[in-house]
């Protein structure tokens, strides 16, 4: 509820009866400045029940008092306006200040490399017809969760030869699975899509259910790891590796497994560091 710009006289408990007569009290007093009726009350040594003459007229003295209370805290509420005007100004300025240094932080200051993938079937060797077949189309989807762009400059498989149960993506015995994606430019919040496809090349060659890798008879209880090799260039680093394992292709394709869960996106890369790189 709005207060009143005059002063309340219907709330006074001095005010007298009639509220003609306290409407006249309020508008003789409106006539006085507030020091000229402080002035004038300090001159009287009754107490608020009794009578002063305020102008040419006569009012109780609580009436008078009650009025210029009303004024002395409009004046301070009047006062106090610039100092919270300067408060509110000071605490806005200190938002933006703040808005901006973040922001400057987390664009140049605080920089973080995070590229994903999401693999799907990419890359997914089974047992047929004797030997090991590969579709020659694959299908990835890079994130780029990081704020800096990045580069996937090559995507590149190997197919390991298990000859022990450490072995990994870095075995002796690999046979290659080139892929021929165009190079992507991934910028910061990106999602892209990238198609490719299995170069034709030993010892993948073209069957009409994609790329078949023929056994001998001696091989086909062979197990392998397919690994993938990812390549990446970011603003500062001319080209990050990342390996890894994706499937486990045995001779019983009921004993094959994956090495990713296919519902999150496999890390190529994440860091953060300092700079203006």
């Amino acid at each position: 509820m709005k207060k009143p710009d005059r002063f309340p006289y219907e709330t006074s408990r001095w005010s007298p009866a009639q509220p003609d007569q306290a409407k006249r009290w309020s508008e003789e007093l409106d006539t006085q400045s507030p020091q000229n009726v402080r002035n004038r009350l300090v001159q009287t040594g009754a107490g608020s029940a009794g009578a002063v003459t305020i102008g040419t007229t006569e009012m109780t003295i609580g009436f008078a008092e009650d009025w210029l209370a009303w004024h002395d805290r409009k004046r301070e509420a009047s006062e106090d306006k610039p100092h919270r005007k300067h408060w509110l100004d000071w605490f806005l300025g200190a938002v933006t200040v703040t808005s901006l240094g973040f922001a400057f932080f987390t664009s140049v200051l605080y920089q973080r490399d995070d590229i994903r993938v999401v693999i799907g079937e990419a890359l997914k060797v089974t047992r047929d017809k004797g030997g090991l077949v590969l579709a020659e189309d694959q299908n990835f989807t890079f994130i780029n969760s990081g704020n800096r762009q990045a580069l996937i400059s090559e995507i590149y498989a190997e197919l390991v030869l298990i000859t022990d149960p450490k072995t990994g993506c870095d075995g002796r015995f690999a046979k290659s699975i080139v892929l021929n994606p165009t190079q992507i430019v991934i910028k910061p919040g990106d999602i892209s899509p990238v198609h490719a496809k299995v170069v034709q090349r030993y010892p993948w060659e073209r069957d009409k259910d994609g790329l078949l890798f023929r056994q001998a008879k001696e091989e086909q209880n062979d197990s392998y790891i397919v690994c993938l090799q990812l390549y990446v260039t970011t603003p500062d680093s001319a080209s990050s590796r990342s390996v890894q394992r994706l499937y486990l292709v045995s001779p019983n394709d009921d004993q094959s497994k994956d090495f990713f869960d296919r519902n999150t996106p496999l890390k190529v890369i994440q860091r953060t560091h300092w700079g203006f790189g």
